[in-house]
């Protein structure tokens, strides 16, 4: 939790997951800290043209951030910071930006409020990072999600059968650039898949909004 004391002002590394507008000139913006984890943010005025933190604010955005907590509130304002990495080349490609998006929603899914997870806070970042320098490849998305979900607890690296075991190991703990080596098999992925939509929908009640965007 954040200590309670009057006008505190933190800094941390985050990125960005997701934003929405608030009132007619401001956002809230879910930012993944380093050192904080997960929270809500208030950028104040980004939503005017001359808006000094806008490029902050945007999603699939990693910064280094400037907040201001008032006594007896867990909502903090962004009062500066600067831009570390807008991955460029993502945003030049539809197919990797519905990707980089479908990576910050499956994080922010499956990461709770003011809960502090720096290796998954690296998993998100190393991806991106990969993501901006070489674009989309057949097994990511998965190979992503698998980690995702056994750094937040529900893994399937040990409980599940069907895979071949160099591949389902890879998928776990492999390179991106072995991941992005490995052949693609269509019916290996449509398992995997099937794994992912049973815990998502099934088991966590969640409908991932970025899925039928991506491959």
């Amino acid at each position: 939790m954040f200590c309670k004391i009057w006008g505190m002002i933190f800094c941390d590394y985050g990125i960005v997951l997701q934003r929405r507008p608030l009132r007619e000139n401001d956002r809230i913006v879910t930012v993944f800290t380093l050192e904080h984890g997960k929270f809500e943010v208030n950028f104040k005025g980004v939503r005017l043209a001359k808006g000094k933190l806008r490029a902050l604010s945007e999603a699939v955005t990693w910064g280094d951030y400037r907040f201001f907590l008032k006594k007896g509130s867990n909502f903090p304002v962004c009062t500066g910071g600067r831009s570390l990495n807008v991955f460029a080349n993502i945003r030049k490609d539809l197919e990797s930006l519905y990707l980089a998006m479908h990576y910050c929603e499956v994080v922010n899914r499956l990461t709770a409020a003011q809960s502090p997870n720096p290796e998954k806070y690296e998993l998100l970042l190393g991806a991106l990072i990969d993501l901006d320098a070489n674009g989309t490849a057949f097994w990511l998305r998965r190979a992503f999600t698998l980690r995702v979900l056994e750094a937040a607890g529900f893994g399937f690296r040990e409980t599940a059968a069907g895979p071949e075991m160099e591949l389902w190991e890879t998928l776990h703990a492999g390179s991106w650039r072995a991941v992005r080596d490995l052949i693609p098999d269509e019916a290996t992925a449509a398992f995997v898949d099937g794994l992912f939509a049973r815990f998502f929908t099934e088991q966590i009640g969640i409908d991932l909004r970025t899925l039928p965007f991506v491959k």
